[in-house]
């Protein structure tokens, strides 16, 4: 069995979206003759499940020391005397902003920046005591990515880049820059990703669009890298009941963070519509949020009357995931327009389930992940006629079955055994 090191900030026991990918493929690249040596990074704070460790096999090894602990301590200690400093924190008045997601063109920094030094000598200690043949880097956060670049030069081994977000290209340095902080900022990252990505042997973008448009920006690119999409492991879910009780309402359910790049605008507008035409009551009719939500998510259902129609659920563990998205009529994804060149990793997950899948996105891409079933689809962000019809479509269904629809078996291009193939062919191609 073929060892590598793989550099993963996000990983078990962490029940993070980026957490998630790297569990599958470690999963799926043992039986390919493959086993991880992970690197990671868990925070004091971090959301963790535990059943996560539990399923990798035994022959992954996690060692969970990319963070410096004297770092840790001294900002523990700092924000103690801050709070004893400061006195008790005022009242904040009105909600919470909504959590912001990746922007490497505000903050060139991350949570993991002050860590690196720390981070690069765990990282060749590991691989030399692993007896490692590959470094492997799975980003962001970004800054693990001179971290990947110096171990494997110490090490001298080859470097594989899986970019899970772009970096360079994110769709938050797609306007314009304002100021000269953030055209400084631009040319940073330009100037770091293009320097990372030439010296790297083989970089994984995780669609095909994120692909093309990196080879365009980056044309030696086009004989060292490759796709590898995120995907479903059926086997980390629970078995689901073969014919569970259908809920009394419509049930349309979201899965994940609320956060500023998946605002509830156009399915609130939707839903008010269509309970205000149907005159619906909340024993008809719900939305399901599983996962985080702030104070400004809530008092946006609030302000458009939805109240009494919004079920905000705490996050659940994965291996639970399965049941309730086969509890719901219409499984829900939404991005920001401006979002062309990913894809919500929750549309994976969804397609396990085989349950109809309403897809908020400006991603035509996603059109491909949709086609297996007829009743699936894919609507521009702010087309809320289409979104209406959609969904009463599927409402019409519900009032004339009361039942829920039967799922349909999920196509295998997008499971964790096809991706761990294709990531097992890149390793292969570098260790001949």
């Amino acid at each position: 069995m073929r060892t590598f090191l793989l550099l993963a900030p996000y990983f078990a026991p962490q029940a993070a979206v980026g957490a998630y990918r790297w569990v599958k493929l470690a999963r799926k690249l043992v039986p390919r003759g493959y086993r991880p040596a992970v690197l990671c990074a868990t925070f004091p704070e971090d959301t963790q499940d535990p059943e996560l460790l539990h399923a990798l096999p035994s022959e992954v090894v996690t060692h969970d020391a990319y963070l410096d602990r004297r770092i840790l301590a001294a900002r523990d200690g700092l924000t103690a005397l801050e709070k004893r400093l400061r006195g008790p924190a005022p009242d904040k008045k009105g909600p919470a902003r909504p959590i912001e997601g990746l922007n490497p063109f505000r903050d060139l920094g991350d949570r993991c920046l002050l860590h690196g030094p720390h981070a690069a000598r765990e990282a060749v200690a590991l691989g030399r005591r692993e007896g490692a043949r590959a470094v492997v880097v799975s980003a962001g956060p970004f800054s693990c990515l001179p971290v990947a670049v110096h171990a494997a030069r110490r090490l001298g081994l080859p470097l594989v880049l899986d970019f899970r977000d772009p970096w360079g290209l994110h769709e938050s340095g797609a306007a314009p820059p304002q100021g000269a902080a953030e055209r400084g900022r631009h040319h940073v990252v330009a100037a770091l990703e293009h320097h990372i990505l030439t010296r790297a042997d083989h970089v994984v973008l995780n669609t095909r669009r994120a692909l093309a448009a990196y080879q365009e920006r980056y044309p030696f690119l086009a004989g060292k890298s490759s796709f590898v999409r995120n995907h479903f492991d059926a086997s980390l879910y629970d078995p689901a009941p073969a014919s569970p009780e259908p809920p009394a309402r419509f049930t349309i359910l979201h899965t994940g963070t609320l956060r500023a790049e998946t605002r509830v605008d156009d399915i609130g507008q939707a839903l008010r519509r269509i309970i205000d035409r149907d005159k619906l009551t909340p024993a008809d009719l719900v939305l399901r949020q599983i996962g985080r939500a702030t104070a400004f998510e809530r008092a946006e259902v609030e302000r458009m009357g939805l109240s009494d129609f919004v079920d905000f659920t705490p996050p659940i563990p994965q291996r639970a995931l399965l049941g309730e998205l086969r509890r719901a009529h219409v499984l829900l994804s939404m991005v920001d327009p401006r979002v062309v060149l990913r894809i919500a990793a929750k549309t994976y997950d969804y397609i396990a389930s085989g349950m109809p899948i309403v897809s908020i996105t400006e991603n035509p891409e996603v059109d491909e992940l949709l086609a297996h079933r007829p009743d699936n689809a894919r609507i521009r962000p702010g087309d809320v006629d289409t979104l209406v019809a959609s969904l009463g479509a599927h409402l019409e269904r519900f009032r004339a079955t009361r039942a829920l629809p039967s799922p349909v078996p999920a196509p295998s291009e997008f499971s964790s055994e096809t991706a761990a193939d294709r990531f097992a062919a890149v390793l292969d191609g570098l260790l001949r």
